[in-house]
């Protein structure tokens, strides 16, 4: 650069002086009038040749192959899981299109899916996640709810365990939305509706994960969510392999039981791991097996959450699990009564709507 704005200065003052010479000459041999037309010539060809000069030395604009540019946004795809059992893989699920609902907040929606459960995680970065879908009837309601609440992928689907009114929806929210990873507890069993979640998750590509005590689902920002039970691959009753997960957010905690009775209970309490939440989702619709008095006191939740059907034949939520939970100074909500729950925490509190 130093060396062209040099060259251009030697041209520049040849120029100058080449003009001047050659003006001289025509002065001495014009009339007045003439000479007066050769000075204006002369001063215009040097500003000329000045300004030429300068856009010589002077620096180009940057090309638009050198200007920096805007990173251009990926999503990720879902990326498959493995068989239970097999895989304790940590990779992270496909980023959510779905905006968090509002900036800095979790929220869950505990669906009225009358006698049943399915549960909306909304976490604060936008993921979602899908904990049990309600009965095969439910299904397409859910997937309509799931919609309503801007819901295009599902980061996480848990089915707690096989029973209908919990994963019989899910193969139709499966094959509804984009997946990323779905956990299940070890077992096996005969029904229509559990083949057809295999099915659902088999055709998506994907394979399910172990849920068990002590498998973590990968969180950011402040989250973590930890699988606190079954501790065990072998139980005599099918709530018990309920996938129970532990969920924080800051300073606040949820706690999902699915169907898990006393005996998964005793073993949670034995394992250490933790439990204490703000809102507990009680276990099996309310019933008497399961909430025992020594669980709610390691659970010390401020707000209960029952997911029952209007008038079912089961007879929950019942009377002594509602008089464990008021003795305990536990607020009750219920979607039979209330409708589709949510809870809300910014990290510090939780507030029920």
């Amino acid at each position: 650069m130093v060396q062209v704005a040099t060259i251009s200065i030697l041209a520049f003052l040849t120029a100058v002086l080449l003009a001047v010479s050659t003006g001289w000459l025509a002065l001495r041999r014009a009339g007045k009038k003439a000479k007066r037309q050769a000075i204006y010539a002369v001063l215009a060809f040097t500003l000329f040749l000045a300004t030429a000069c300068g856009n010589l030395t002077g620096e180009q604009p940057p090309s638009p192959a050198n200007q920096s540019r805007q990173p251009v946004a990926q999503t990720a795809s879902p990326a498959p899981g493995a068989a239970p059992g097999t895989s304790t893989s940590q990779e992270k699920p496909p980023d959510s299109s779905t905006p968090p609902a509002e900036t800095g907040k979790l929220r869950v929606h505990y669906l009225d899916v009358g006698q049943g459960d399915a549960i909306l995680v909304q976490l604060p970065d936008g993921k979602n996640i899908l904990i049990d879908g309600g009965t095969s009837e439910a299904g397409p309601g859910v997937v309509q709810e799931l919609q309503q609440y801007g819901v295009e992928i599902l980061d996480f689907v848990i089915g707690t365990h096989p029973h209908e009114d919990h994963i019989g929806g899910l193969d139709v929210v499966i094959n509804s939305f984009q997946v990323g990873k779905v956990y299940l507890p070890r077992v096996t069993h005969n029904s229509d509706s559990y083949r057809d979640l295999l099915l659902a998750i088999k055709n998506k590509g994907l394979k399910a994960m172990e849920a068990k005590a002590g498998v973590a689902l990968p969180m950011d920002g402040g989250l973590q969510a930890l699988f606190v039970s079954p501790a065990k691959s072998n139980y005599e009753d099918l709530n018990d392999y309920s996938a129970v997960l532990h969920l924080t957010y800051g300073q606040t905690a949820f706690l999902f039981t699915g169907d898990a009775g006393t005996t998964a209970e005793e073993e949670m309490l034995a394992g250490g791991r933790p439990l204490k939440a703000d809102v507990l989702k009680v276990a099996h619709h309310g019933s008497r097996y399961s909430t025992s008095t020594a669980f709610l006191k390691a659970v010390a939740p401020r707000y209960a959450v029952i997911s029952v059907g209007k008038g079912n034949d089961y007879g929950h939520p019942h009377a002594q699990t509602l008089q464990r939970l008021q003795k305990a100074g536990v607020k009750i909500y219920r979607t039979d009564q209330d409708g589709t729950i949510t809870a809300v925490s910014d990290g510090q509190k939780v507030t029920i709507q």
